[in-house]
């Protein structure tokens, strides 16, 4: 089970649904989805003026999508507060700090029975959790074990979120790099996790590694279907 799936899932789930992409990239994940509105957020879209053309004739979906080149910042600053969202989707720069700026602003207009999912929340090694602000910086820091894949330390933002948010449900899907969910409905567990801000900030991979499980509040991907059944 990729992104894709689980959000085109959670998408069938509303009725005339408004979708929101940050970190779009080449757009393989945005050009498949279906939603009455979609928007795409990225500061360097690596897809041309012909390949938009194509995706709108393969899925119609896309010819009323909206493209914004920009980074999230500006867009949230500028553009993001005239839209309520159904799903958002969190792939945008890999770090805690962004990541985390990125899930604070879209909770702003989510709508209060939306989603938030956001990529790379669990690193499935130490090189892909390398704090970097770029993929390319990354790939030329001679990582012991690095082999292209990289997820930066968004787990962190979970860990936040799992600490200092009761009023929101957070989890993390085990697949696809780790599928960080959010809602507005409250944590599932009856006790935060006790982790202050500062303790997240110094937390090392090996600290979240020996705790993966509790700290992102791992559900297998089954744990999907059961999920949807709750919206």
């Amino acid at each position: 089970m990729r992104r894709t799936d689980v959000i085109q899932s959670l998408l069938k789930k509303q009725k005339s649904p408004a979708y929101l992409e940050i970190g779009v990239e080449h757009g393989q994940n945005f050009f498949l989805l279906k939603a009455a509105s979609k928007t795409a957020v990225d500061p360097n879209f690596a897809f041309s003026f012909k390949e938009k053309l194509r995706w709108m004739y393969k899925n119609p979906y896309n010819l009323s999508a909206r493209y914004y080149e920009m980074t999230s910042d500006k867009y949230f600053e500028t553009v993001g507060t005239t839209q309520k969202i159904d799903v958002v989707f969190i792939d945008g720069l890999h770090t805690y700090e962004q990541s985390l700026k990125d899930v604070l602003n879209s909770l702003n207009v989510l709508k209060e029975n939306g989603v938030i999912v956001m990529h790379d929340c669990n690193p499935p090694h130490k090189a892909a959790a390398y704090a970097a602000t770029t993929k390319e910086e990354a790939s030329t820091a001679n990582i012991p074990g690095w082999t292209g894949e990289w997820c930066g330390d968004v787990w962190k933002t979970i860990c936040y979120l799992r600490s200092t948010r009761k009023d929101l449900q957070v989890f993390v899907l085990d697949t696809d790099y780790g599928l960080g969910i959010i809602t507005k409905k409250g944590q599932a567990e009856t006790e935060l996790l006790t982790n202050t801000p500062a303790q997240i900030e110094a937390m090392t991979y090996e600290d979240f590694d020996q705790d993966r499980v509790q700290i992102l509040g791992l559900k297998n991907k089954e744990y999907f279907s059961t999920f949807l059944e709750t919206l």
